[in-house]
């Protein structure tokens, strides 16, 4: 599935996606319409997606931040 074309990534900082964003993230993939609000359960898949990402990226640590890829995708999420 193609991303739009005024994606970024930058556009997410850290701690800061919103529901919006999931929500358009969500309506991209074709799981949501227009108009639709997000369900409890599709929050909850979208952070268990997100966990099992994170537990990817806790193997790679960065010697500069002393952080794990992992913790930095939780805290995209606002997940610490």
């Amino acid at each position: 599935m193609p991303l739009p074309p005024d994606f970024k990534s930058s556009d997410f900082s850290i701690g800061s996606i919103s529901d919006t964003q999931l929500v358009n993230l969500a309506k991209l993939a074709g799981v949501m319409v227009e108009g639709e609000a997000l369900s409890p359960q599709l929050q909850e898949y979208t952070l268990l997606i997100m966990e099992k990402c994170a537990d990817v990226g806790d193997k790679y640590t960065s010697t500069k931040h002393g952080r794990t890829a992992g913790d930095e995708i939780r805290a995209l999420f606002g997940v610490y």
